[in-house]
């Protein structure tokens, strides 16, 4: 079974990507957080609301446009001179993530934002030799035998 958390937070660690912008937060498509260099648990799970509801709005605007274009193709980006904002998809596993990096105080915001996609295309070459788990698709049960009697057991508050 692959661990996407422990792999993702070692390719970070290893070649120190999590010091490229002052938050990098790695998410699902529905918001939910893979890695974060935020230390709050709070403020990572605001970003990936945020960030997941702002990229699904966007999407639907674009689609306003009538142009055929791949979700890959695109980029957020809502910053100034100094701060901002940067959000590019990413596909793992056959599934679409989003790379955030929220930076303030930038001297070269272009250029983390070429590092950010960088990153990003590393991230995807690094994981493209892990496949989801196999396991989904099994079929025999975990346990074989196992009576009523021990199930109530198992989930009885006895002696409470």
């Amino acid at each position: 079974m692959v661990n996407l958390n422990l792999l993702v937070r070692q390719f970070f660690l290893e070649n120190e990507y999590n010091k490229l912008a002052e938050k990098i937060v790695l998410l699902r498509s529905d918001g939910i957080h893979i890695y974060s260099n935020v230390e709050s648990q709070f403020e990572t799970s605001s970003i990936g609301a945020l960030v997941s509801g702002l990229w699904h709005a966007a999407q639907s605007l674009s689609a306003m446009t009538n142009k055929k274009t791949s979700e890959d193709e695109f980029r957020l980006s809502f910053d100034t001179s100094l701060d901002g904002l940067h959000v590019l998809p990413l596909k793992i596993m056959g599934e679409i993530y989003f790379l955030c990096a929220i930076f303030s105080s930038e001297e070269n915001p272009g250029k983390l934002k070429r590092l950010i996609r960088l990153l990003r295309d590393n991230l995807e070459v690094y994981l493209s030799g892990y496949s989801k788990d196999q396991s989904a698709n099994r079929t025999e049960y975990l346990f074989k035998e196992i009576s009523d009697d021990e199930i109530e057991k198992l989930f009885s508050f006895g002696g409470v």
